[in-house]
């Protein structure tokens, strides 16, 4: 094997083999020169900014073979193919280069020995990657990376409680790792970032730290997917599952109540003047969701519609509705819709919103914006970590435009309403490969 190096960057020396076409050698380590960095700071920013445990630039060679596959000592080596396009080349130095990180985190994701990441490590590795083509634009998964369809067409053992940190083959381990880690985020709605921070040796005690609880989370992880995915047919014969969807390897959410669309719900509400937040937790919305609001003052003590709605009418004040944010899995738990109404008057009035559920999801997606995050974020915890929307510290209820009043109201699944109301590294051999 020869090597002909094309350059480096901050994090990478990056060659390739000569007796690669120029297509597959040059072009492609070329075209990988031009986006390592950016796709790099994107895990730097899983892992809070940690360092790689190994001297930089790291060797990154790309050499022959089939489709498609790639291990560290370091060097990293990736071999995504002929033909295979450039997404499979960034997809496969990112699984590599999460081990690394995992390793130098050393704090559970990893073997104790240092020896490769094992069976939970290697699920982590590879949600990962399916989540950097998703940030990227790229797609959802690598065709033939997929490891969930193992562990549901074995017998479905315990390897959450259970980590064999020397195993990190795609098979039924690795896979049952990829399907929790996946629930954890897209089920139970736990951002990446705080799963990665949460490690510890086993899976179990990921939940626990990420939780606070200390229940055992695998019966009731298998349940749902026994349920829906079961392991028998009718019959009694074994049935074999490849996963629907875009990305194989995630099922997520799951129990998730689809609602007849149109659908809509009225809430009558005492609003303050102002800013007022206001969040409705609705189980027939998802993060996907299209949903309308609109706002108007209301009679009290009046004659009342049939269907007991008091009368609404346009008074003097100016009522207007914006920043209408769906929520749910996989970056809030609760599905349901966030939005402000702002009161443009001098004290308390009525105030009747109707929430509409037009869509699950939209027909269509179009970006003429970037992809590309900028702005401040607002996380759902931001209320409780006394944080504000810029992420500075700060009372969350004021801001620069004044006081700010909360509200919430939650639709149970028998329809009622309540709400409330409130102003130099060990030696390491490891690899991945498409089966």
């Amino acid at each position: 094997m020869t090597l002909s190096t094309v350059g480096s960057t901050t994090h990478y020396r990056i060659s390739y083999d000569t007796s690669l076409s120029s297509a597959d050698g040059l072009q492609r380590a070329q075209a990988l020169m031009n986006v390592c960095e950016a796709d790099y700071q994107i895990m730097s920013d899983w892992f809070g900014g940690i360092a790689l445990p190994y001297p930089l630039p790291i060797e990154v060679n790309i050499v022959p073979g089939g489709y498609a596959g790639a291990g560290w000592g370091p060097p990293i080596s990736l071999r995504p193919g002929n033909g295979s396009g450039l997404d499979v080349v960034r997809y496969l130095l990112v699984a590599e280069v999460v081990e690394m990180l995992m390793l130098a985190q050393n704090k559970g994701w990893f073997a104790s020995d240092g020896s490769n990441e094992g069976s939970a490590g290697e699920g982590l590795s590879r949600v990962l990657s399916a989540e950097f083509l998703r940030r990227t634009g790229l797609g959802f998964n690598e065709p033939g990376f997929d490891t969930a369809r193992f562990w549901l067409n074995s017998d479905r053992l315990d390897y959450v409680n259970t980590i064999d940190e020397h195993d990190h083959a795609p098979d039924e381990k690795s896979g049952c790792a990829t399907l929790f880690i996946n629930y954890l985020s897209y089920q139970l709605g736990y951002d990446i970032k705080r799963i990665i921070a949460a490690a510890a040796p086993t899976l179990t005690g990921v939940f626990r730290n990420l939780t606070g609880r200390n229940d055992d989370p695998f019966p009731a992880f298998k349940a749902q997917l026994d349920a829906h995915f079961p392991r028998t047919n009718p019959d009694g014969s074994v049935r074999d599952w490849t996963l629907p969807g875009p990305n194989p390897d995630n099922p997520y959410p799951l129990d998730f109540y689809e609602g007849a669309v149109p659908m809509s719900i009225r809430i009558y509400w005492r609003m303050n003047p102002g800013r007022n937040v206001v969040n409705l937790n609705w189980g027939a919305l998802s993060a996907d969701s299209v949903v309308a609001v609109s706002a108007s003052e209301y009679v009290t003590g009046g004659q009342k519609l049939a269907d007991n709605s008091a009368q609404r009418f346009v008074g003097a004040a100016s009522i207007t509705v914006d920043n209408v944010t769906p929520h749910g899995p996989p970056f809030d738990p609760n599905h349901g819709v966030t939005f402000v109404v702002t009161v443009g008057w001098g004290s308390p009035l009525n105030i009747c919103t109707d929430v509409s559920l037009i869509q699950n999801q939209p027909q269509q997606v179009i970006y003429i914006g970037s992809q590309t995050e900028s702005g401040s974020l607002a996380t759902r915890d931001l209320a409780m970590e006394g944080a504000s929307a810029d992420g500075t510290s700060g009372d969350p209820r004021t801001s620069s435009l004044g006081p700010v009043t909360w509200h919430t109201a939650t639709v149970s699944s028998d329809g009622e309403l309540t709400e409330q109301s409130s102003s130099s590294a060990p030696a390491v051999r490891t690899e991945i490969e498409a089966h």
